[in-house]
C-alpha cells in the first residue's frame, strides 16, 4: 500500500494495480480438446446457484468460494492473490531456511545477505536481549539537539535509515524528461495511513483518533518515558497540524498537480526556517534545481517548524523512531503496533507467525530473494508463452484504438505510436544488482534493518547525475503483482504471478484469457488511463491530444467517476471515484481487450465446445471473476477506501461488467440503453 513520501529516499512508487499474466494454450491437437475438456480450471463449486450471473456476477461466481475460504485471523482481506502469495512465500522461506542453517555463506553474495537477515529476525531471544539498544543513537541525536540546525542533521540521520519527517527526498525520473534524474521533494510525516484521518469529524473518526494516541502514549509507555499523556498529544498536535495544508490522496495522482520544478534555492526560500541547504550539502546533493510536488505544504510547513517549540518536534522525532522500528524490537512494541495498526487499521485479528513479519522486513532485498526464487521455481518457457500473449493483446488495442467513434485520426495516430513503443518485462531481470558491499550479520536483527534502509537510500541518492537505467526492475520476481511504469512506457510481470490461478497451461484459452489477459490488458490500459494517458510514447509527460479529443475522453472518465461513488463495499464506506479512476479505466480496458484479444485468437478455429456448461463466451468472464474472487473484514473496507487506488473486488467485477456489451451477449443479461454504457477502450 502507498504510504506519504519518505526522507528515506524511496522510489517514487507508481500507483499500479497488482496483476497477473497467462499463456494461450493451443486446442489445436485432438487430444488436447480432450484433456481441457476434462479440466475445469473454474471451480464450479465456487458458484452460488441462488444468484443470476446478471444480477450479481460478483456474488454468483464468489460466494461459494467465500464460504470455503475464511479470513484467516492474520489477514483483514483474503483472496486469490493473497493465496498465491503464501504459496510463493512458503517457497521463499523454505529457500531462507535452507540457506539461513549454514555458516560458510560468501560475504556478500545473495545468500549470505537475505539467509543471515533472515536468521537474524527468527532469533527472538537476541531481540528480546538487545531490547531498545539499537535505536538509542537515533534518541540520542534527537535529544542532544540544542537548535534547529542539529535537528536539521538529526532528521537527515533519521530520513536515511527510514525515519519519517515531515518531508519526503528521493530521486527520480523527471516526468518531462525522463532521460534525467532529478531530485523530489514531497509531503510526508504522519503516523495514521492519510491526512484525512485527521480532519475528518464523524465519531468513528474521532474514535479512531483517539485510539491512534492512546496507542502512542503506549509506545512512549513500553519505551520507558515519562510525561507520556502530554507527549502523546503532541505527536497528535503536530501530525494534525501537518496534515492540515498537505494534498489529497485523490489529487497527488495527478502529475499536472504535482510536477513544480524549481530552482534549488527557490526552493530554499519556502523553507527559510530551516537549515536545508546545510541538509543537502551534507548529503553531498546540491543540484541546480529541484521537483517539488506541494510547494503550499512547504510553505506551510514553514511557518510550523517556527510555530513549533524544538521540545515539541522533538517529542515527534522521538516517535517516528519507534513507529518506524516498532517491527524490529521486543515483542511488546510488536504486539502493541499490531493492535492498532494490524487490528484497528488492517482489519486482521491476529498477528502474523514472526517468519511472514522478518520476511516482510526484508523487502529491501526482495531482487536478491527473487533471484533465489527464480533459480527453482520458474521455467523460462513461461516467459515465451507470455511474450506471445502479450503481443496478442496489443493487436486487440490497436482494432480496438482504430474503432474508437469518439477519438479523431490525428490523436489515434499518436495513440498508435505510444502503443507500438510499449516495451515490457517478464518474469526477472535481464542483469540481477549486486549488493556485495551491503554489510547484513547474523545476530543483530534491527541493525540489519537500519543496514539495509541506509543501503537503499544512498543507493536512491547516487542516481542523481548518471545514466537512468531503464533494465531496473521496482519489484522482486517471487512479488505476485505486476505495474505499469509511465517513465519508461513499459509493462512489467515478475515471474511470481505467473502461476495457476492467474496463469494455468492446463486451463481453456478462455479463461486464461479472462483471467490473467485481462490484467495483461489491465496494465496496458494504465498507459491510457486518465493519468497515464498524459505521458507519451517516449515516457515523458507531454500532452498529445487534441483539445477536443481530452474533452470527450474526461467526459467519459467523469462517468466512471459518478458510476464508482455509488458503491460501498459496507454501509458507510463509499469508494472514491476520483481516487479509484486510474484503476477502474484500467479494469474496464483490461476485460475489454482480453475479450477481443481472446476472439483474434479462435479465429480460423473450429467452434470451442462448453465446459461445465458454460460457452466460451462466458468462461472469459469467469476467468476474470476468479482473479478477484476475495473477502474484506469491514475495518480492511474502511481503510480501501479512503487509502487505495483501487476499487473494492466486488466492484472490479460488477462495476468491470456493467460497461462491456459483450458480457450482456453472452449470458444472454438485459443491457441497459446504450447511452448508460460507458465505452471508453
Amino acid at each position: 500500500m502507498v504510504k506519504s513520501v519518505k526522507f528515506t529516499m524511496r522510489m517514487k512508487r507508481i500507483a499500479l494495480m497488482g496483476t497477473t499474466l497467462g499463456l494461450m494454450i493451443s486446442c489445436g491437437q485432438q487430444e488436447n480438446k480432450k484433456e481441457q475438456e476434462s479440466y475445469s480450471a473454474f471451480e464450479v463449486d465456487n458458484l452460488d446457484s441462488t444468484i443470476a450471473p446478471c444480477e450479481d456476477f460478483f456474488a454468483f461466481t464468489t460466494n461459494g468460494w467465500m464460504k470455503a475460504n475464511p479470513i484467516p485471523a492474520t489477514e483483514g482481506r483474503w483472496g486469490n492473490f493473497n493465496i498465491l502469495a503464501e504459496n510463493n512465500n512458503k517457497k521463499v522461506r523454505d529457500i531462507l531456511l535452507e540457506i539461513s542453517a549454514k555458516k560458510d555463506l560468501k560475504s556478500g553474495s545473495d545468500e549470505q545477505l537475505v539467509g543471515d537477515f533472515f536468521a537474524s529476525g527468527m532469533d527472538s531471544i537476541a531481540v528480546e536481549e538487545k531490547g531498545v539498544s539499537g535505536v538509542l543513537p537515533l534518541i540520542e541525536k534527537i535529544e542532544n539537539a540544542g537548535n534547529t540546525r542539529e535537528l536539521a542533521q538529526a532528521w537527515m540521520d533519521l530520513g536515511m535509515v527510514g525515519v519519517d519527517v515531515p518531508f519526503g527526498m528521493y530521486v527520480s525520473n523527471d516526468p518531462k524528461n525522463i532521460n534525467h534524474y532529478v531530485l523530489n521533494f514531497g509531503q510526508s510525516g504522519l503516523g495514521l495511513p492519510e491526512r484525512s484521518y485527521y480532519l475528518a469529524k464523524d465519531s468513528l473518526s474521532m474514535d479512531l483518533k483517539e485510539a491512534y494516541r492512546e496507542h502512542v502514549q503506549k509506545m512512549f509507555e513500553l519505551f520507558g518515558e515519562e510525561d507520556v499523556v502530554r507527549k502523546a498529544n503532541t505527536v497528535l498536535e503536530i501530525e494534525t497540524r501537518l496534515a492540515g495544508p498537505m494534498m489529497a490522496i485523490e489529487t497527488r495522482r495527478i502529475p499536472d498537480s504535482t510536477y513544480h520544478m524549481m530552482n534549488t534555492y527557490q526552493f530554499l526560500t519556502l523553507l527559510d526556517q530551516w537549515p536545508m541547504e546545510e541538509m543537502l550539502k551534507g548529503l553531498d546533493l546540491m543540484p541546480d534545481s529541484v521537483l517539488v510536488a506541494q510547494p503550499r505544504y512547504f510553505d506551510a510547513l514553514n511557518d510550523l517548524l517556527m510555530d513549533i517549540p524544538l521540545k515539541d518536534w522533538k517529542t515527534y522525532s522521538r516517535w517516528q523512531v519507534l513507529h518506524a522500528y516498532a517491527g524490529f524490537m521486543p515483542h511488546a512494541f510488536v504486539q502493541a503496533d499490531f493492535d492498532f495498526f494490524g487490528n484497528r487499521i488492517g482489519g486482521s485479528n491476529k498477528l502474523k507467525p514472526r517468519w511472514k513479519r522478518v520476511l516482510s522486513s526484508e523487502r529491501g532485498l526482495q531482487e536478491q530473494l527473487g533471484h533465489l526464487f527464480v533459480d527453482r521455481h520458474f521455467s523460462p518457457e513461461s516467459k515465451e508463452r507470455v511474450e506471445k500473449m502479450v503481443e496478442d493483446l496489443r493487436t486487440a488495442y490497436r482494432q480496438r484504438i482504430n474503432g474508437l467513434a469518439w477519438m479523431s485520426d490525428e490523436t489515434k495516430q499518436k495513440a498508435l505510436e505510444k502503443l507500438n513503443a510499449f516495451t515490457y518485462k517478464i518474469g526477472y531481470p535481464d542483469k540481477w544488482k549486486d549488493y556485495s558491499d551491503l554489510k547484513i550479520v547474523r545476530d543483530d536483527y534491527l541493525a540489519n534493518g537500519m543496514s539495509l534502509t541506509r543501503y537503499k537510500s544512498k543507493e536512491n541518492l547516487e542516481k542523481l547525475g548518471k545514466p537512468v537505467d531503464k533494465g531496473e526492475w521496482y519489484m522482486g520476481a517471487y512479488v505476485v503483482n505486476a505495474y505499469y511504469n509511465p517513465y519508461y512506457n513499459e509493462v512489467v510481470f515478475p515471474a511470481g504471478i505467473l502461476q495457476p490461478p492467474f496463469f494455468d497451461p492446463k486451463a481453456d484459452d478462455a479463461i486464461n484469457y479472462g483471467g490473467i489477459g485481462g490484467v495483461i490488458g489491465h496494465e496496458f490500459t494504465h498507459g491510457f488511463d486518465d493519468q497515464g494517458s498524459k505521458f507519451n510514447a517516449e515516457g515523458n509527460f507531454s500532452n498529445w491530444w487534441t483539445e477536443e479529443d481530452r474533452a470527450r475522453f474526461d467526459s467519459l472518465a467523469q462517468e466512471i467517476v459518478e458510476q464508482y461513488n455509488g458503491y460501498s463495499p459496507i454501509p458507510g464506506a463509499n469508494v472514491n471515484g476520483q481516487l479509484t479512476l486510474g484503476e477502474n479505466i484500467a479494469d474496464l480496458g483490461g476485460l475489454t481487450l482480453a475479450y477481443h484479444a481472446y476472439l483474434i485468437s479462435r479465429e480460423g478455429r473450429d467452434e470451442v465446445a462448453p465446459i461445465d456448461g458454460f460457452t466460451d463466451d462466458q468462461r472469459v468472464f469467469l476467468g476474470w471473476a476468479q482473479v478477484w474472487q476475495s473477502n474484506g473484514t469491514d475495518d480492511y473496507y474502511r481503510t480501501q477506501v479512503k487509502t487505495d487506488p483501487h476499487s473494492p473486488a466486488p466492484f472490479r467485477v460488477n462495476g468491470t461488467i456493467r460497461n462491456i456489451p459483450e458480457f450482456y451477449s453472452a449470458f444472454g443479461c438485459k443491457e441497459p440503453l446504450d447511452s448508460s454504457l460507458t465505452i471508453i477502450w
